[in-house]
Parts: structure tokens; sequence; C-alpha cells
């Protein structure tokens, strides 16, 4: 099976050129995408994969794979409709993320920092010989 779509990003690195490659006498097409066009695309397919899982369970996140962020910037405030709060991020990859947290999700997070405090508090354990 071979891909419909070619990806390749410009030398200075400010956009990616989208290329629909030609099938069955249509004609290639290729659209230069900057990174406003990536973020709104990256919206939109998101949008599209989260109503096409519409009524399905969700998967567990336990053993998923995932890149977790290390550069970001985040925010948290509180949410009305669930008297929860939201936690929203700027991910590399993927732009402006957000998830509400209702109160008991909440407090299961204050617990679970709370206890990876304790942990980076408590001096370190000697091991014994390295060698």
């Amino acid at each position: 099976m071979s891909s419909k779509l070619d990806l390749s990003l410009s030398a200075d690195h400010t956009e990616v050129h989208l290329k629909v490659l030609e099938q069955e006498g249509q004609p290639a097409v290729d659209v230069a995408l900057s990174v406003e066009d990536i973020t709104r695309l990256i919206q939109v397919l998101g949008q599209c994969r989260e109503t096409m899982l519409e009524g399905k369970e969700l998967p567990p996140i336990e053993g998923a794979t995932f890149t977790p962020v290390t550069r970001t910037k985040w925010a948290l405030q509180p949410e009305a409709s669930t008297d929860g709060s939201v936690l929203a991020f700027q991910h590399p990859a993927f732009g402006p993320v957000g998830l509400v947290l209702p109160p008991a999700d909440a407090d299961r997070l204050m617990h679970g920092l709370h206890m990876h405090q304790q942990m980076r508090q408590q001096p370190a354990k000697p091991r014994g010989r390295l060698n």
C-alpha cells in the first residue's frame, strides 16, 4: 500500500509542503502550510477523530505509548460547568491542549503531586557498593 500524501519541511523550517500525489488520473496537488496552518489542521483532524470515536469507549491510558512534553507553558483555571479545573498547556507538536479535571480527578492529581513532592524531599537512601 502506498501513501497518497507526502510531507516535507522546508530548509528554513518556515513551512511544510503537503503533496497529494497523483491518483487515478487526478493531478498532484502541492500546498504550502505555515505553522498556523499546521496548528489549524491538527485541530480539525482532532475534531474529526473525536467525532469518529463518538459513542465508543475511550481506550485505557495504561500501557499507551506517548511522548512526554518537557518544554511547555501551562495554565490552571477553574471550570464552572463541572466545578472542576482546566489544565491547559502548549504542546510543541499539537499546539494548545487542555483537559477538564472534575473535582475527584483534581483531588487525585493533588494527592499524586503531593506524593511526588515528598519523594523528592526525602534524602536518597544509600544503595551500597556500586562495584
